[in-house]
């Protein structure tokens, strides 16, 4: 993670960046099909979900670019889109991922990226879209501070977990580089996610410091901080911060009067709307989930219909399925964890259990509303939650 700031760089090494490596920009190229293999490619683009339509330039609210995290030899990009943009999607934003590949990281990485997601801001601009938000988690925080640092006109910057190291520095990260920026960053608004337990950070508290530059600055911005219930340096890719503060996030970029002071989120009495935003397939996929609670065996007739729940930091949503073959139970399974689907189940001593493709098993009892039990693969971690009951409204 370690790189200098943007404004170290001379700009003749973005051009030798440029012919280094081969980039697809969507001025030049409509595949943003999902899960690419990067190739000989730095930088590409990919639509942040395959399985929502996107809404277009002349339709859409506007368009999140999202600039993921940076793990060292690991391939960062293939972590998928965070679920609050799945929510975003659904609420009429396209969301659009900048990848890069992990294998050419430098010390000029920030600086490529940065000018590469200011091209992308151009670019979508010039077709069309009204508004253009950066997000990025972790070093894609951090690109997003710096993008929107040197180019003042772009609508709202998402930051989760921002942090760079310093030039030179091993270890922990230095919060004061993202202070420095936000004393002085211009943009539209500006939300930043600071979660408590931040072990990248020395699990220091950022989130007052944040408060007290931003508080005195004539800007629009959403602070969620340690006080939030959001933990970990990934507290805003889960499905919580999703749940919590999905539609606080949506309402904030969608309001067009925004004072200039800090946003405050109402609380979600009924946080169905945003399970079902995340977690139930298109409208145009038929559920075909089982009516009639006599096709079910007896002891377990009381799980008819849609469940959901926390497991930790993950949204799960389960349901019983029509069967092909009579006798044969089905389960749809749905996480913000895994892509899910619809599997084999079985039913022994009341309650159901499934084995999903990774090898882990799911169990669900009919106590009061129904529990779940999530269960590792080797038996060694299991995790358990109370079900709500969903709509299918």
């Amino acid at each position: 993670m370690n790189g200098p700031l943007l404004r170290r760089h001379h700009p003749i090494l973005l051009a030798v960046a440029f012919l280094l490596f081969a980039t697809v920009s969507i001025a030049d190229s409509n595949d943003l099909g999902c899960q690419q293999e990067p190739g000989d490619r730095f930088f590409w683009l990919e639509r942040g979900f395959c399985d929502l339509p996107m809404h277009g330039p002349d339709r859409a609210n506007g368009v999140v670019i999202w600039n993921h995290g940076i793990s060292g030899t690991r391939q960062s990009w293939m972590a998928p889109a965070p679920p609050v943009l799945r929510l975003l999607q659904h609420r009429g934003w396209d969301v659009i991922m900048l990848k890069r590949h992990h294998s050419a990281e430098t010390e000029n990485t920030l600086y490529r990226t940065v000018q590469r997601t200011l091209e992308e801001v151009a670019t979508f601009k010039k077709a069309g879209y009204r508004k253009i938000v950066l997000a990025g988690q972790s070093f894609g925080g951090y690109v997003t501070l710096e993008a929107v640092d040197s180019s003042p006109t772009i609508d709202a910057a998402i930051a989760l977990s921002p942090g760079v190291r310093a030039q030179g520095a091993t270890g922990r990260l230095d919060p004061s580089i993202i202070e420095r920026i936000l004393q002085r960053v211009t943009v539209g608004r500006l939300a930043l996610v600071l979660p408590k337990d931040d072990a990248l950070f020395g699990y220091q508290e950022r989130g007052a410091r944040a408060e007290a530059i931003l508080s005195r600055r004539s800007l629009p911005y959403l602070l969620v901080d340690e006080t939030s219930g959001i933990s970990s340096h990934g507290g805003g890719v889960t499905g919580r911060f999703a749940l919590q503060y999905g539609a606080c996030l949506a309402e904030f970029l969608a309001n067009t009067t925004l004072p200039t002071r800090r946003f405050q989120c109402q609380q979600t009495a009924d946080p169905w709307p945003v399970v079902r935003e995340l977690l139930l397939p298109p409208a145009s996929d038929s559920l075909n989930l089982v009516r009639d609670s006599t096709a079910l065996p007896e002891s377990v007739r009381p799980l008819i219909g849609i469940r959901w729940g926390l497991l930790e930091d993950t949204i799960v949503l389960v349901a019983p399925v029509v069967a092909e073959q009579p006798g044969k139970l089905r389960l749809m399974y749905r996480s913000t964890g895994i892509s899910g689907g619809v599997f084999d189940a079985t039913t022994t001593g009341g309650v159901i259990r499934m084995v999903l493709p990774n090898k882990s098993t799911i169990t669900l009892k009919p106590d009061r509303d129904g529990t779940l039990t999530w269960s590792a693969a080797d038996g060694s971690r299991s995790l358990n939650t109370e079900l709500r009951i969903g709509r299918e409204d």
